[in-house]
């Protein structure tokens, strides 16, 4: 007896399970109707779907194709799916025809139409499916793809519906044509699928290149500068699209400021910077011909290493080096193992970093320096998970610029002058037993020193290595200026007395060293216009060009005014530094620091405009760095476009 009921039991269990699941052969025909499985009493759930139907067109000619997506939440997959296209205009009739379809499905005939549903093949879990749907030849009107998901047996979404798609009259000219592949988002031009062909430089936009067809709603894409994608004018691009059980990439690099890439990279991380992670490179070989190497950067940061002996886990798909735009696309396995570590990009998470260079190491066995730009995600993400991609903050990056500005351009330009030309001016005031000038010149050059400081911590925060292009001196050049800005006031506080004998050499030391750093700031900050990361326009430099001009323009009217007041006074004024070297101990010094030097008023005058420029440039300088690429900023565009009204 005890037999019988076990046995019935697990028959009537195994009934149960049976029943429960998903149909491991795909979706019956019998569920054509009203796509709900047929799961026994189970009912579709009630909560917002995780699962997603994403057309790569919002309008498609009649008789054309176009791909849509079947997407997951990261974490979540699912086991069966059914998928038709609706029509609002014939209720209960499934629109259409899936003519190319991912190895995990299959068409199936409902009603009277061929292959105009598709579903699972097998019970095996997916995160994202791609399919190819052709529009019927003699319909115009909207459709919505509409779509079942089963999770397992008892979980279920149906009706999960994708945003409207309008099909549209075909051109006269696509009429003699096979179906073409539309994946606009604009009004629609037909064409078939071919691999992507770079518009030769300067005979098209970079919004122009077909590569951005489908970006973030059909595959992933990430580029550099920020926020280059949704305007279709990145320098460099990458994509990523699940097909099946591989995954598909393209990277692409356009030429930026006469610089050519001969290598765009894609590193797969655990973190932001490049060390011990999975590379995957497209390298220009000196002609026309690109290839696509594994590699893998060495966990000391600074070296990578190229692995032949997994190049086979990557299948170059197509590629082009044409006036100096390198593209390639190429799919990978799901899983693979680098150096030990184990690449899940079906489950696992990872930081995506995208850079390019110039140049070649040992005869083009490995990358050289990344000269073009470098930047990586702000978040680690699956590489299955459909939608924009934003790099990493460029806070620190700002801020370094903005510090190191107001340092060289605002507080050391302000501080010099006032040691220069206002040593008999406010003559008689002081703070704290200090005469005034050398108060608010202590106050500039401590400033000065406070955010140079600063500005190089941080800097080295941001980027955690030694980072210097080839071909631009700015960080050597900055670590030289940190250096001497760093030893100024440590000297200055070790200044003889003013009667002793080494105080003439003292003076000049200080005016050497500060002089010195000043202009080799200025300098610095010249070649920072050119760094790719600072996203500054070009005119930037004429900017610094305005600034050097008006700071020397100021020089020489303080120098004249100088000159006039010592033939006033009928002998040398000590207001210059130069002066206070040769000696400081003159009776006559003494007696003429008792009141101010003439044209005292005049001086104030002209330090008030100095005061007033200098700000405005400070400011201005500090903006563009700030809402780097200012020129993308919604506000620049206004201001522009008013600007060109009038």
């Amino acid at each position: 007896m005890i037999l019988r009921v076990s046995a019935l039991t697990v028959a009537v269990l195994c009934l149960f399970v049976h029943d429960a699941g998903t149909y491991p052969s795909g979706a019956p025909e019998a569920t054509c109707g009203d796509m709900v499985p047929r799961h026994g009493s189970f009912v579709p759930q009630t909560d917002p779907s995780p699962f997603s139907v994403s057309p790569s067109a919002f309008e498609v000619a009649s008789g054309n194709r176009t791909r849509l997506m079947l997407s997951s939440r990261p974490g979540v997959s699912y086991a069966g799916f059914m998928l038709q296209a609706h029509s609002p205009l014939f209720p209960g009739e499934v629109m259409g025809t899936f003519t190319n379809l991912p190895d995990l499905a299959k068409a199936i005939n409902c009603g009277n139409n061929f292959q105009n549903t598709a579903t699972q093949k097998n019970r095996m879990l997916k995160k994202s499916l791609e399919f190819e749907w052709e529009a019927p030849a003699e319909y115009e009107g909207p459709i919505v793809f509409n779509a079942t998901f089963v999770q397992d047996g008892a979980t279920f979404w149906v009706g999960v519906e994708s945003d409207p798609v309008q099909i549209v009259k075909r051109s006269i000219d696509d009429r003699g044509r096979p179906g073409g592949i539309s994946t606009t988002r604009s009004p629609i031009r037909m064409s078939t699928i071919a691999d992507y062909t770079p518009q030769a430089e300067g005979k098209a936009s970079k919004g122009s290149d077909p590569i951005y067809e489908g970006c973030n709603t059909v595959k992933s894409c990430f580029g550099f500068p920020d926020n280059c994608v949704s305007t279709k004018s990145c320098t460099l691009l990458s994509t990523i699209l699940v097909k099946g059980d591989r995954y598909e990439f393209e990277l692409m690099g356009v030429p930026n400021d006469n610089k050519r890439p001969k290598y765009v990279a894609l590193g797969l991380s655990d973190d932001t910077f490049m060390a011990d992670d999975s590379v995957m490179e497209c390298v220009a070989d000196g002609g026309n011909k690109v290839d696509v190497f594994m590699s893998y950067n060495i966990p000391d940061g600074k070296n990578n290493q190229r692995l032949n002996e997994l190049n086979d886990k990557l299948n170059l798909l197509s590629s082009r080096y044409d006036n100096g735009k390198l593209y390639c696309k190429f799919s990978r396995d799901t899983v693979t193992t680098v150096k030990g570590k184990r690449y899940d990009l079906a489950n696992d998470e990872y930081y995506l970093l995208l850079a390019a260079g110039t140049s070649l190491k040992d005869n083009g066995a490995r990358v050289g320096w990344h000269d073009i730009a470098r930047l990586s995600t702000g978040s680690p993400r699956q590489l299955a998970e459909v939608g924009a991609v934003s790099g990493s903050s460029d806070l620190l990056y700002r801020l370094h610029g903005a510090f190191m500005i107001a340092a060289w351009i605002g507080c050391a330009s302000i501080g010099i002058l006032m040691a220069r030309y206002f040593k008999l001016t406010w003559v008689g005031r002081k703070i704290m037993g200090k005469d005034l000038w050398f108060v608010w010149h202590r106050i500039f050059m401590v400033l000065t020193w406070i955010l140079t400081c600063s500005g190089f911590v941080i800097i080295f925060v941001q980027i955690q290595d030694w980072y210097s292009e080839t071909s631009n001196p700015h960080a050597v050049l900055g670590c030289i200026t940190t250096g001497l800005a760093f030893i100024q006031p440590f000297g200055a506080a070790l200044r003889p007395s003013p009667d002793s004998p080494k105080r003439p050499i003292f003076n000049w030391l200080h005016w050497l060293v500060g002089n010195f750093a000043h202009i080799l700031a200025i300098v610095t900050i010249f070649f920072s216009v050119k760094l790719s990361k600072a996203e500054l326009p070009e005119w930037t430099d004429w900017i610094l060009v305005s600034y050097v001009t008006f700071h020397v323009f100021m020089h020489l009217i303080f120098s004249i005014v100088s000159c006039f007041s010592e033939r006033q006074w009928e002998k040398r004024v000590n207001d210059f530094p130069m002066k206070e070297m040769a000696t400081s101990r003159s009776p006559l010094h003494s007696m003429d620091r008792k009141r101010d030097a003439p044209h005292s008023c005049f001086r104030k005058f002209l330090l008030t405009i100095y005061l007033i420029v200098i700000i405005a440039i400070v400011a201005a300088l500090i903006a563009i760095v700030v809402l780097a690429p200012i020129e993308e900023h919604w506000a620049f565009k206004e201001a522009k476009k008013i600007i060109m009204k009038d």
